[in-house]
């Protein structure tokens, strides 16, 4: 029994394009019925695609693939790539789950806004390494020579382009907010980067404040960083370490102006 390049491709939702391919990289090998040179393949061809498909959706190449079915590979040698075929999966479904809990908690802020925006509010303590400049150009400037910055700034959106608001301007004084990236805690097992190079915001409690920039720029923020300091006055919260913004939303809005809505965060004791 033979099977038509179109029949096969139409089974496995292949174009006959990447069926040639595979004949290409040496993993199938049809025959070519006469003269017009129509390729027709073997049941071993469609049981071998099969198998080509299960590796793929485990994360083999087709190199790799053609090692393994063709060039020999042991039991040993096979256990070893599977093992870390499955480490790499585990890997890619505990992003993908960060993920959906960065997505689900970004949603019920934004859907819960209008109650929340400008009103400061006590929560759990959380932690976030932070790596700030004096300005978004040195920022940009630095990263030809700062890995972790790279490593960063990839990761979005589980790290965060931020303002870091340093906590002498918290308490009083007069100096000036800062630019630079943050990445929570919780998603360090994600974010591939030296942590060690950067230093952390946390306390066992934070204040939490959503606030929308309109237009989003650095200096209107000063109404927020105003009302949170009110707010830890009133309240004989003190800071423990610089707070910094986390962004939720960039949009144009129905009036065809940016708004961003972003939070500010604030470990206290």
């Amino acid at each position: 029994m033979k099977v038509s390049i179109s029949t096969l491709s139409t089974a496995y939702g292949l174009t006959p394009e990447a069926l040639r391919y595979y004949e290409e990289k040496g993993l199938l090998s049809p025959e070519r019925a006469g003269s017009s040179g129509f390729r027709r393949f073997s049941i071993a061809d469609v049981q071998m695609l099969g198998i080509i498909k299960s590796l793929q959706r485990q994360g083999f190449s087709l190199d790799e693939i053609r090692r393994v079915v063709y060039t020999g590979c042991s039991l040993h040698e096979l256990i070893a790539v599977m093992d870390e075929k499955r480490t790499q999966l585990a890997d890619q479904a505990s992003f993908a789950m960060a993920m959906c809990m960065r997505v689900t908690s970004c949603t019920d802020l934004l859907r819960d806004s209008e109650r929340l925006l400008m009103r400061p509010r006590i929560c759990q303590g959380t932690a976030a390494y932070l790596i700030d400049f004096d300005s978004v150009a040195h920022l940009w400037e630095s990263v030809p020579k700062s890995p972790v910055l790279k490593d960063l700034i990839n990761a979005l959106p589980l790290s965060t382009y931020c303002t870091i608001v340093p906590l002498a301007l918290l308490s009083g004084q007069n100096v000036p907010t800062r630019t630079g990236v943050c990445a929570p805690a919780e998603y360090s097992a994600f974010i591939h980067a030296d942590f060690s190079q950067m230093r952390m915001s946390a306390g066992p409690r934070s204040v939490r404040m959503l606030f929308d920039l309109r237009p989003p720029q650095q200096n209107a923020m000063r109404p927020a960083i105003a009302t949170m300091q009110a707010f830890l006055q009133e309240n004989g919260l003190t800071p423990v370490s610089d707070g910094y913004t986390r962004q939720y939303s960039w949009h144009v809005d129905t009036d065809g102006r940016q708004r961003q809505f972003s939070e500010l965060i604030v470990p206290v004791l």
